[in-house]
């Protein structure tokens, strides 16, 4: 009997999967997107995705737990399905080395700016594909033990409370917002990562916990971000907080413990394991859809060309404003798609259904 994910897994990997890069550049985000009092849009953006999870647990239930693969295969011809396979392959393959690109890029600016961040791409993509090798199940206790190291930095927030004040939070309600679409659906991308479970169907533990499991992931990824945007809103005036870059590296800055001077360059490191686990996670659901392809080949190399061509493509930009155009051009459509998708799914299971019912009726 093969080993299945279970609840805690599952929860831990909704939360590691959506907690990435973006939390530095969190408070600006959703200040220029919703304006003051900005952190409540963290819970608007929050209760969209809660929507798009439900569709995904009837999705669970309606085909009782079988293959994201099996349901479209089932309805779909391979002229419609070939190409729907291939964007999967390409979006879930560049947002994964984006969120790495981001990463090395932020790490060149703040710890070794005489460092081509290439080269740190090059070397976490190569651990990250020996991640990837050791399979589904191997890979969520992995998950679970990057979680146990890097939550305990959330914590890190009690040091700076005594720069908090309730003055700079201003009585106004999301107003003064500078660009609600833009930065709105930037901010959103910050939750992505949930639409993932989609391809853990066959690997979970058929418990009746599958929808209790992703709904507290997302809800603890809600509580992170709030918490930090929030703080960010005491800690800077609003004007100071939309021209700031990345609020919660500059809050780290002024952090100090008696054991550790420079506390952003240590909480930087740790939170590799988070980056990590957000890229491994993409990477394995382009190799699941990879596998639709290439039914017959070998995993390894599978694996190798992947990482490969996600590497090549990642290197062509070189600084941060060429990055994140290429991943807005990437994330917005697949915001869209996060939604279509699971109504898709739905959509070839109730035809699966009527055809079903109508043999039974003719038999």
């Amino acid at each position: 009997m093969k080993e299945k994910i279970h609840y805690t897994q599952l929860a831990v990997t909704v939360y590691m999967i959506q907690s990435g890069v973006i939390l530095f550049a969190l408070p600006r985000l959703v200040a220029e997107a919703f304006g003051t009092n900005g952190w409540l849009g963290v819970l608007i953006l929050s209760s969209i995705v809660l929507v798009n999870l439900y569709l995904i647990i009837l999705v669970y239930k309606k085909g009782n737990g079988q293959s994201v693969f099996a349901i479209l295969e089932a309805s779909l011809p391979k002229i419609l399905l070939y190409p729907l396979y291939l964007y999967i392959i390409i979006s879930c393959g560049l947002l994964g080395v984006f969120v790495a690109k981001n990463y090395t890029l932020l790490i060149q600016l703040t710890m070794f700016p005489e460092v081509n961040p290439n080269h740190l791409l090059f070397l976490f993509l190569i651990v990250a594909m020996y991640f990837v090798s050791k399979g589904i199940y191997n890979m969520a206790k992995i998950t679970v033990i990057c979680f146990l190291y890097t939550i305990w930095t959330t914590f890190l927030l009690l040091i700076v409370i005594e720069e908090f004040s309730f003055l700079r939070m201003t009585s106004f309600l999301l107003q003064n917002a500078t660009d609600p679409i833009g930065m709105g659906l930037e901010a959103y991308s910050a939750f992505l990562g949930f639409e993932l479970v989609l391809f853990m169907f066959p690997y979970l533990q058929r418990d009746g916990t599958f929808g209790k499991a992703i709904v507290v992931g997302h809800l603890f990824t809600t509580f992170i971000y709030t918490v930090v945007c929030y703080v960010a809103m005491g800690f800077f005036s609003f004007e100071q907080l939309t021209n700031i870059l990345y609020p919660v590296q500059v809050i780290l800055k002024f952090m100090e413990t008696p054991m550790i001077e420079r506390i952003e360059n240590f909480v930087f490191a740790i939170f590799l394991l988070k980056i990590l686990v957000t890229v491994v996670f993409y990477h394995w659901v382009a190799l699941e859809v990879t596998k639709q392809f290439f039914k017959k080949a070998k995993e390894s190399k599978l694996i190798s060309f992947l990482f490969l061509g996600t590497f090549l493509v990642a290197i062509i930009p070189t600084i941060q404003r060429e990055v994140n155009e290429i991943f807005a051009m990437v994330v917005n459509p697949y915001i869209v798609f996060t939604f279509c998708f699971p109504l898709l799914l739905l959509f070839l299971l109730w035809i699966q259904a009527k055809k079903a019912r109508r043999q039974k009726d003719v038999a």
